[in-house]
């Protein structure tokens, strides 16, 4: 043969063989520009270096070192350059076939974010396949060894005698017995049998509802019932269709526009009178003191806020302030000589108690009311400083002509929880030098205070 043909087919074999060869391996990781990863695994059996990575289950990487930190494995592998790998992505390894091989999974996870940098740590998950089912399987084995176990053990007794024997012979003493029973009342067996196909054949009989027999009662019978039954579904039905269609007063109230507008109407004003009381806050105060020159000072205080910049104060105070009224008459006593003598009698009345009922207006800090102070009319100026639970303030009423108004300034001060104190001067412009002070100690609580005290007494 020519030295130059087999030259020649020498060439092309061996063309022939890389050109199978980059075929084969075209989808392998050998080729490309590679980034270096690493991952910690707790076991690396059957793990070695060149174990495949791999990514949607072809390969894009390898194992390309493997060494021991402390007790764990430490992994580094390479993956193409071109996988984006970010911090989403996990590693699994996995087996294949039944000898167990092993390769590593890459999940990519999201694809969202930065890549990560090279030599940078990727979390590993516990793997799946062989070894996964055969512990799964040893484990089930090891559980049904137990109950095998625990069945056997209860099946003797305190001496160690087995009772599957006793009990298989127990089996077929019962046998035996419905056996013989059987075959000595075959005929009563029959008879049961008989009536009851016989009492299923009269009940399909009295449910028959088109059977007319005059021989038997129709209270006997099952099928004019269930017909009646029928009836009165219909009407029924009836009903429901007029109600539907708006006939009667029902279906009127019901289907009438007009009517559910004025049921709307109507529950809309319930809600808001409903919210409007809901939204009713109160300020209750009671105190008792002493005046320098009345002696004692007591007063009752409801100040009701239908909105935030609305209120009403009530109240019933007992004190010697007030108005008073004076009565004069004439009074005759017989004197020595028999002429009877005039005396004039000027009566002086107080009333204790008085009473308050003021309407007032808040402006962010200050107040301003007017009406009853005291059972007489007059203003009142206040300044709250709720931060603090400070309320002072002034009032002027009681305009007597001997005397002049009434002018009183007052503080109330907060001292713990729902405890006041309460100091005010009283009539300081009197013409007649009645001033004096007054210094009180009470109570003072709110809509949701009394809801709490409430709350405890009602458990």
């Amino acid at each position: 043969m020519n030295p130059l043909k087999v030259g020649l087919l020498t060439l092309v074999a061996m063309a022939s063989v890389v050109v199978m060869s980059l075929k084969i391996t075209q989808n392998q990781s050998g080729f490309g520009k590679h980034i270096q990863y690493k991952t910690i695994l707790e076991d690396a059996s059957g793990i070695f270096e060149k174990t495949p990575i791999k990514v949607a289950g072809i390969n894009a990487g390898k194992i390309s070192k493997i060494s021991l930190t402390g007790n764990k494995a430490l992994i580094n592998f390479e993956i193409l350059e071109d996988i984006k790998v970010t911090q989403s992505a996990k590693l699994k390894i996995k087996s294949v076939g039944l000898l167990g091989d092993k390769f590593i999974d890459m999940d990519l996870g999201t694809q969202k974010g930065e890549r990560l940098p090279e030599n940078s740590i990727i979390i590993t998950e516990t793997g799946e396949g062989i070894d996964s089912l055969a512990n799964d399987a040893s484990k089930v084995l090891k559980d049904v060894k137990e109950i095998t176990s625990t069945i056997k053990e209860s099946l003797r007794d305190e001496q160690g005698k087995n009772y599957i024997k006793e009990i298989v012979e127990n089996i077929k003493a019962v046998t035996i017995s419905l056996r013989r029973i059987t075959e000595n009342n075959e005929e009563k067996v029959n008879k049961i049998l008989d009536d009851i196909e016989a009492l299923s054949s009269q009940l399909a009989y009295e449910s028959d509802r088109h059977q007319k027999d005059s021989f038997m009662s129709d209270l006997t019978k099952i099928g004019p019932i269930l017909e009646k039954v029928d009836n009165t579904v219909k009407d029924l039905n009836v009903i429901i269709a007029d109600v539907k269609e708006g006939k009667g007063t029902v279906g009127k109230l019901l289907r009438d526009d007009a009517v559910v507008d004025q049921v709307s109407q109507t529950l809309s004003s319930v809600n808001r009178l409903v919210n409007r009381i809901n939204n009713i806050e109160a300020d209750i105060g009671l105190s008792t003191g002493a005046n320098t020159k009345i002696g004692s000072d007591t007063r009752f205080d409801l100040d009701i806020y239908p909105a935030p910049e609305r209120f009403f104060r009530l109240g019933v105070v007992t004190n010697e302030f007030g108005p008073q009224s004076e009565t004069e008459y004439d009074t005759y006593t017989s004197s020595s000589s028999g002429s009877p003598t005039k005396e004039t009698v000027r009566k002086v009345s107080k009333s204790d108690f008085k009473f308050n009922f003021q309407i007032g207006r808040r402006i962010q800090r200050w107040g301003l009311r007017a009406g009853l102070i005291e059972s007489t009319g007059g203003v009142g100026l206040d300044y709250f400083v709720p931060d603090y639970g400070i309320r002072t303030g002034l009032e002027l009423f009681d305009y007597q002509k001997s005397a002049g108004a009434n002018l009183r300034l007052y503080t109330e001060i907060k001292l713990w929880n729902v405890l006041f104190t309460r100091l005010a001067g009283e009539d300081l412009i009197s013409k007649d030098k009645s001033q004096s002070a007054t210094i009180s100690f009470g109570l003072r609580f709110t809509d949701q205070d009394l809801a709490a005290l409430i709350g405890i007494f009602a458990r």
